[in-house]
């Protein structure tokens, strides 16, 4: 990969639970890792497009909904390989900007990636999950659980952004 991507990611948080999307493995060949994970609706912003636009675009093509883009909450770093390890990042680098978001129409939907054909699609499945159950899934990236009950009840516009290294 000779790229580093830029992505956006939407924390949309509502009467205790949390919109994510089970996604299959970024590395499906890394036993280390799981087979399927949990992820806020997000994914790269395309050449020319504003963050606030690519943000509304992926919650519409990953979920169907529509929703209102709020402050930017934190910004996520990812290589994988991860640090340390043999040719670090060079299969894998981004850096995702999280918005927190709020729903304001459309109807939920499992939504696609456009980028992939039919058969090698990566969404499994849309759903708004229980604040008191997210420690019953697997997230990622590994800091969100925390994150979410930390700011599920603060007011986004006085939250406070925050970095997070890839995993090593």
């Amino acid at each position: 990969m000779s790229q580093v991507r830029l992505r956006v990611s939407a924390l949309c948080i509502s009467e205790e639970r949390v919109l994510l999307i089970e996604h299959k493995s970024f590395a499906p060949d890394d036993p280390e890792l799981p087979s399927s994970y949990w992820i806020l609706p997000g994914g790269v912003v395309e050449r020319g497009e504003r963050l606030e636009e690519a943000v509304r675009r992926e919650m519409q093509e990953e979920t169907g909904l529509e929703c209102q883009v709020g402050p930017l909450l934190f910004i996520k770093e990812l290589l994988y390989p991860f640090p340390g390890r043999e040719e670090q990042g060079k299969v894998h680098h981004s850096v995702s900007l999280g918005f927190s978001c709020r729903v304001s129409g459309g109807e939920m939907i499992t939504g696609s990636d456009p980028e992939f054909a039919p058969n090698e699609q990566v969404i499994m499945r849309v759903a708004w999950i229980p604040l008191a159950e997210l420690e019953g899934y697997e997230l990622y990236p590994p800091f969100l659980p925390a994150y979410i009950h930390k700011h599920a009840s603060e007011d986004p516009t006085n939250a406070t952004l925050e970095f997070f290294p890839s995993p090593q």
